[in-house]
């Protein structure tokens, strides 16, 4: 049975594909930071014997290495690493950025995603994926979008920096940008938007499977590509 770790597990983009996966037969492993999003998940799952849970801050190195932890004891290996956990922070210039926010956002966007993958990097097997959530903001300048931008921009680089290491082991690595979607954080930071005109975060799920089946060349994948 395959099996996927993915972080953030109990919103948006994050609990539909973990319910997809779940769903396909996957052994599934996930964290929150809260136990209580944990509990809700399992519980509107009706607890299934293939989900995985356990509360995890991924900025944390040592949260973050227990977790991988955790999951190599339920899952033996890894075939699939879904790196999604992030906040937004503030939408404001630098100049009046949060210097407190600026180490929160890039301690769990950035150094979250370095902690799990370098932990998980030894599970991993040979044919493997690690999927790394991006996002438009770091692709291209999004001028006030702060420390959220800046985190992005540094997970496209890590990717492409780990695609080239973990090629010669056969593992693909992907930066994935999933485009507007349907979710709390997107209604944060744009809260005039009419949500319905979004897609919802299932459909992203499902082109998340999609990836993974197919595998495409290249490391950045936006949505739709």
């Amino acid at each position: 049975m395959p099996n996927l770790v993915i972080t953030g597990g109990t919103k948006g983009i994050g609990k539909a594909t973990v319910e997809l996966f779940l769903k396909e037969g996957w052994d599934v492993c996930t964290c929150a930071r809260s136990e209580e999003g944990l509990k809700r998940i399992k519980e509107e799952l009706k607890h299934p014997k293939n989900l995985h849970t356990k509360v995890c801050d991924v900025g944390d190195r040592d949260s973050a290495k227990a977790f991988v932890e955790f999951c190599k004891e339920n899952l033996k290996s890894f075939d699939l690493l879904i790196n999604n956990a992030s906040i937004l922070g503030e939408r404001t210039s630098i100049e009046h950025y949060p210097e407190d926010i600026w180490e929160e956002v890039i301690r769990i966007n950035l150094n979250g995603v370095f902690y799990i993958t370098k932990y998980a990097i030894p599970y991993m097997k040979a044919g493997g994926v690690i999927i790394n959530l991006s996002s438009g903001a770091g692709k291209r300048p999004a001028p006030y979008w702060g420390a959220y931008a800046v985190s992005k921009f540094g997970v496209e680089g890590f990717s492409l920096l780990l695609a080239e290491e973990l090629k010669p082991r056969g593992i693909k690595v992907y930066a994935f940008n999933p485009g507007g979607t349907r979710t709390q954080m997107r209604a944060k930071a744009y809260p005039n938007e009419n949500p319905l005109t979004l897609k919802p975060p299932e459909e992203v799920a499902r082109f998340i499977m999609k990836i993974v089946k197919d595998k495409p060349v290249g490391v950045s994948i936006e949505y739709g590509s």
